[in-house]
């Protein structure tokens, strides 16, 4: 019998976890949608377990068409660690630029089923991944989909507006580090979809760390915009209608709206004997429904050293509200006050858990608010979930997705006295200004009155708000659905149907 070889696309996703698991959730749609579809995931080293994990958790009549990939080139691999992301795009570039060499030199890839599997003939790559494949494209001479988390995800972008409004590239780029915080300027900037605000407030913590990787990313997503052929946004066009309607105009290349990479359902059960499911567990029999407030600030992002004064005395008024919190330490910046965590251990307000299992923890009943620095991933987790949020965002897209969320579909609060930097100013808030005065007295005061609001009226609003919003991101992702159908179209425009 002879079979006809499944298609073969190659995806690149962002190293991290926070950006490849969403990925693995993308890539499997794209095969549960597209049978005749292969996708091998091009994988940084240290994190092929956890896609290795997370897909055998999977359905494996899906999950057999997505292949977890990794090569290493003749140095080390640096880790995944905070000021290492330049040295880390730089060798995941070299590993996967011999990865694909061997992979386009066979003939047959692998059999499937009996399945003979074609060689790779496009490159799906997280815009933040770093280009890696255009600046491999003399090798594999293959078209390029440039993949964004979502419209907001191309923070980079305007950061690099904000940037050319303000002096020349060359300048910018040669002298980024020392130049660039003093750009930022006190004039308002009206985005589509997005309410007025000042310029400083697209990095609402000070970044200089971020500096050189925020300056190196932005010459390659430059280069990124010029090699790709096809763009895909991983959100629904319901949840941000006139910026997707902008950006439909803006560009020769009409993006397609494909829905958020979200696990509708947790893909892991929760384990009964696990601190943090018996910490719930405890919470809920003893306080109640709504009782723990979910703190993370995922596995890249958390404030800096400076504004550990500032967290302490947040999460201090949690407790002080009649509340518990679960404060998931998942990032290698995670660094707290030890004495500061066993005191709040021993009173029974808090644990502190290195990992958590996200999507469970916010499927408990227990939980009432989730405290984030507003990645797309997690507050995505968190919309599905009718979970509302308190922002704390850090850097990238996460500002708007605080804005967005919080300001717009009123799903949540931001915290804006914990801003440093350029930011610790004043907020630019549906006309009127608010000053960051940003001690620990005002970072008391605004957390005290946050949850006082979570507690009454304002809160059971905000939480049929994000249930209701949860439920049309859910449709989207549906048959029939606005990211299914334009899923359909994604699929057309590349062959698979």
């Amino acid at each position: 019998m002879t079979y006809t070889p499944l298609k073969h696309i190659v995806f690149l996703p962002c190293p991290p976890w926070g950006h490849l698991r969403p990925g693995l959730e993308t890539s499997l749609r794209m095969v549960k949608k597209f049978p005749e579809l292969f996708i091998s995931r091009f994988t940084y080293h240290s994190e092929v377990p956890k896609a290795m994990k997370y897909l055998g958790a999977q359905s494996a009549a899906y999950a057999s068409r997505v292949r977890v990939v990794t090569a290493t080139n003749s140095e080390a691999d640096p880790p995944l660690s905070p000021g290492n992301e330049i040295n880390v795009i730089t060798s995941f570039e070299k590993s996967f630029r011999l990865w694909i060499t061997n992979e386009l030199q066979e003939a047959t890839i692998i059999q499937l089923d009996g399945r003979p599997v074609n060689k790779p003939s496009l490159i799906m790559e997280d815009i933040f991944a770093g280009c890696i494949s255009p600046e491999c494209k003399d090798i594999h001479k293959l078209p390029i989909v440039g993949c964004a988390q979502e419209i907001g995800n191309n923070g980079a972008s305007i950061l690099e507006k904000v940037v050319q409004n303000n002096a020349q590239d060359e300048d910018i780029l040669s002298n980024g580090v020392q130049k660039y915080p003093q750009n930022i300027s006190h004039r308002l900037v009206c985005l589509p979809g997005i309410p007025s605000c000042y310029e400083w407030e697209f990095a609402t913590q000070d970044f200089s760390p971020l500096q050189p990787l925020l300056l190196h990313l932005m010459g390659r997503l430059r280069d990124m915009m010029k090699h790709i052929d096809t763009a895909v946004c991983c959100t629904t066009f319901e949840f941000e209608p006139i910026a997707a309607a902008a950006l439909s105009n803006t560009f020769s290349i009409n993006p397609f709206f494909i829905g958020p990479s979200v696990d509708l359902a947790s893909p892991h059960k929760p384990d009964p004997d696990s601190p943090v499911t018996q910490f719930l567990d405890y919470a809920y029999t003893e306080k109640g429904a709504r009782s723990v407030i979910y703190v993370a600030f995922g596995t890249v992002s958390f404030p800096p050293p400076s504004s550990m004064s500032l967290l302490m005395t947040a999460l201090d008024e949690i407790p002080k509200a009649g509340f518990r919190f679960i404060f998931a330490l998942s990032s290698p910046s995670a660094q707290l006050d030890q004495s500061w965590m066993d005191a709040h251990v021993q009173a029974g307000n808090a644990i502190f858990p290195e990992w958590t299992n996200q999507t469970a923890v916010l499927e408990h009943p227990a939980i009432h608010y989730f405290l984030s620095h507003g990645g797309w991933n997690s507050s995505t987790e968190a919309i599905v979930r009718g979970v509302p949020i308190l922002f704390w965002p850090i850097a990238g897209d996460q500002p708007l997705n605080a804005v967005q969320i919080a300001a717009i579909h009123d799903c949540g609060f931001e915290l804006l006295q914990v801003r440093t930097g350029p930011a610790k100013s004043i907020s630019y808030q549906n006309g009127t200004e608010v000053e960051i005065v940003g001690t620990d007295d005002a970072v008391r005061e605004e957390m005290k009155r946050i949850l006082a609001l979570t507690k009454g009226p304002r809160g059971e609003h905000q939480r049929m708000n994000v249930q209701l919003l949860g439920r049309v991101v859910a449709r989207s992702l549906g048959s029939g659905g606005s990211g299914d159908v334009e899923l359909e179209r994604f699929g057309r425009e590349l062959g698979l149907v």
